[in-house]
């Protein structure tokens, strides 16, 4: 919002977009590896534990969790 703010008012942008990126890789049934990176290839995880690892709890984020959000919330502009 302070970009927008910042174009219409003629003045240089405040904000930059780091390039972060987010892909759930499933491996299996039941098992996934949400990778997250940003421009430079760094790893940008967001959740406090090792997501090289796969898990259940990232496959049922994926399955239900995501998709809830984005027809709910972030479609919306309320996430």
């Amino acid at each position: 919002m302070s970009n927008v703010l910042a174009a219409l008012a003629g003045q240089e942008l405040p904000a930059a977009y780091n390039g972060y990126g987010s892909c759930p890789l499933i491996v299996g049934y039941g098992k996934l590896i949400l990778a997250e990176f940003d421009y430079d290839n760094k790893r940008t995880e967001t959740f406090p534990f090792d997501q090289s690892k796969p898990r259940w709890s990232m496959w049922v984020l994926k399955k239900y969790v995501l998709p809830w959000m984005y027809w709910n919330k972030i479609l919306k502009g309320t996430a």
